[in-house]
């Protein structure tokens, strides 16, 4: 009797074997992943890393249905410092990241809330050729690159606005995103 048991215990292995070989076939690669990049002696600096942007103020009622924007405001991130030639980047462009006040829904920027908080306002912020950046989108949508100048400066150029998302109600309208810049 322990002869049989032996054996059988021994053809168990055998067939959990043959099981785990053939599991492990099962997950075969199909292909690989490659990353690539390239780090660059020295970056730009940002002229006014915190930038404070002032909107003008408006009426609930400039703003009467969802989809209204109203108070559109330029700025600018001025960066200067870059370094240029010897194969350093010659493009620099901005990646909104998607930070707290961003509604991953709509890629517009939520209000701050508090007690004297507007509500039913997002803001949207728009390039240079006023087409709204979807904020947040890690994807490379959301940033348009310019040219660094001979100078070792650049300027990227955009416009902000609110936006109605719902029954607008007056009150303090602030927000805030963090970006980095990227190179190329």
């Amino acid at each position: 009797m322990k002869k049989f048991t032996h054996r059988a215990s021994i053809a168990s292995l055998l067939l959990l074997s043959a099981g785990f070989l053939a599991a492990t076939s099962a997950h075969a690669a199909d292909g690989q992943v490659s990353f690539y990049g390239k780090i660059v002696p020295t970056t730009c600096s940002v002229d006014d890393d915190d930038l404070g942007i002032g909107l003008p103020p408006v009426s609930a009622n400039a703003l009467p249905e969802v989809g209204s924007v109203a108070g559109r405001t330029p700025f600018s991130l001025s960066l200067s410092g870059c370094t240029v030639g010897d194969g350093n980047p010659a493009t620099v462009a901005v990646l909104f990241e998607n930070s707290g006040n961003v509604d991953a829904a709509s890629g517009r920027l939520n209000l701050d809330q508090g007690d004297n908080a507007a509500s039913g306002v997002q803001l949207n912020v728009l390039d240079s050729d006023m087409n709204r950046i979807p904020l947040g989108a890690q994807t490379g949508a959301n940033t348009k690159s310019v040219d660094i100048a001979a100078d070792g400066t650049a300027k990227i150029d955009y416009f902000t606005e609110y936006y109605a998302e719902g029954d607008v109600k007056a009150g303090d309208a602030r927000s805030r995103i963090e970006y980095s810049l990227m190179y190329n």
